[in-house]
């Protein structure tokens, strides 16, 4: 189905890993992509790979010979590729059923990574350590410094079926619906389950999501259930009842059946000890964040699981580096260190806050640009309170590409919530205006050397570290345009 396909967005999160391994596998792909992505280190990516890229969204761009059309699932309106695919009776795939199309067409092996939430980190180690030369992958974020997707010489496939790739806001799924074939069930050979949780608008509450992942673990052979997640514990619970996958337990307790002892910080990295089958192995890992150094593990667990050998492993997560915009650092100005983060659900928020103050002893100002009016709006309590660990918060408008009021303004109740961690003077509201100072200076006026800047978000959020960072070099000087 996905040998002709046409990606719709072909930039936008999660949908480059899918055009970079189809056409890395010899398919005939045509994407289009935005008019602000076309000079864009993806795009170019794209094109080396061989896919037939074009710019803008336009009816002509749908082509007889196409035999699928994929998209984000995340949009406002009609695009009108996807009105013409419809109209041609062509299937219309969003990027979480192409996925499992994929993974169908693909057969075995396959090892895929799932949660509520919470997958990338795990994803990309998990591709890492087994990158044997044979082994391609799809991911949602790329590794730093690598591609989301590749898949030359693979003959194993590692895929993160995570649903969490964008800014989904709930307006057009019945508009473009999947096309007329049955939607197909995965069967990976392994599966490691990372998280179970309600994750507003993809699961609206948390029995949803366990429900989800206990079917993607039946239809496993083996299923690997990091049992630090309180939902992955009620999925092991679940699995016990009746005959089904082969069940791999990774927990801090010794009596998991990988036994994992707490993370500790070397100070620039983590040093990971795992005992498993009764032999106790070590290994060093460049990231920050405790959570990220769990997600490590999991990853670790698994390649032990299928086999792989631990001189191996050690070597390949020895250079992971963690994913783009998870906790990197972009640079120091006026001795105020500026970290990206990535983090949409209000846990992976929480964490990475927490994290960032293992990376200084000054203070730690968070800036979170909420993802998306229908998430933001399920989740603005736990949001507002994941900035507790922080010494200030800036708040950013809600991240959406909704054009018009459809509502409260959620992040009425981030601010609520944040104002009762924090207290009164430590959480600030950006107004955009052309009266009103920009996000660069609210925030240059409110640290001082030693102070870490952690900037969380998806939308404009991606844009602000490195305008923070020439403001903080040069406050009198305009941010130029590019940045």
């Amino acid at each position: 189905m996905l040998t002709r396909a046409h990606l719709v967005d072909a930039t936008a999160p999660g949908m480059e890993g899918l055009a970079l391994w189809l056409a890395t596998r010899r398919m005939d792909i045509t994407a289009s992509i935005t008019h602000a992505e076309q000079d864009s280190p993806a795009a170019s990516r794209l094109r080396t790979a061989g896919v037939k890229v074009t710019v803008g969204f336009d009816v002509d761009h749908i082509q007889a010979d196409r035999t699928a059309v994929v998209w984000s699932g995340a949009t406002t309106g009609p695009l009108p590729e996807l009105d013409q695919a419809k109209a041609r009776g062509l299937p219309v795939l969003t990027r979480a059923l192409a996925l499992t199309t994929l993974t169908v067409d693909h057969g075995e092996p396959l090892v895929a990574v799932y949660g509520s939430h919470d997958t990338a980190t795990a994803a990309a180690a998990l591709a890492a350590v087994l990158d044997d030369g044979h082994t391609s992958w799809v991911l949602t974020a790329s590794t730093q410094g690598g591609v989301p997707g590749q898949g030359i010489h693979g003959q194993r496939l590692v895929v993160d079926l995570c649903l969490d790739a964008g800014t989904h806001e709930a307006t057009s799924w019945s508009r473009y619906p999947h096309g007329p074939q049955p939607v197909p069930r995965a069967t990976p050979t392994v599966t490691l389950i990372t998280t179970a949780a309600m994750n507003a608008p993809h699961f609206t509450d948390t029995l949803e999501a366990l429900d989800a992942a206990t079917a993607l673990a039946r239809a496993s052979a083996t299923v690997v259930l990091p049992l630090w997640d309180k939902g992955v514990k009620i999925v092991h619970e679940r699995l016990s009842d009746r005959p089904g996958p082969a069940v791999v337990t990774v927990g801090l307790e010794e009596s998991a059946d990988v036994w994992v002892l707490p993370p500790r910080w070397l100070g620039t990295e983590y040093l990971l000890t795992l005992h498993h089958r009764g032999e106790r192995h070590q290994f060093t890992v460049p990231i920050a964040g405790r959570h990220h150094a769990l997600a490590v593990c999991a990853a670790i667990a698994t390649a032990l699981v299928v086999g792989e050998n631990p001189q191996a492993v050690a070597q390949r997560i020895g250079g992971f580096r963690g994913t783009e915009r998870s906790l990197a650092v972009l640079g120091v100005q006026a001795g105020v260190t500026v970290i990206d983060s990535r983090a949409r659900h209000p846990r992976e928020i929480a964490q990475d806050v927490t994290a960032s103050r293992m990376l200084t002893e000054g203070s730690v100002v968070v800036v979170l640009e909420p993802d998306g009016v229908a998430r933001t709006s399920a989740h603005a309590a736990e949001i507002g309170a994941a900035l507790g660990d922080a010494d200030r918060a800036v708040l950013l408008p809600v991240s959406t590409p909704l054009t018009e009021d459809a509502g409260p303004d959620p992040l009425d109740a981030v601010e609520l919530a944040a104002l009762q961690k924090l207290g009164q003077g430590k959480v600030h509201r950006i107004r955009l205006g052309p009266y009103e100072p920009t996000p660069e200076q609210r925030i240059f006026e409110m640290t001082s050397e030693g102070d870490l800047v952690l900037v969380i978000g998806t939308g404009q959020a991606e844009r602000l570290g490195p305008r923070l960072l020439f403001h903080l070099a040069a406050p009198a000087m305009p941010i130029p345009q590019q940045l």
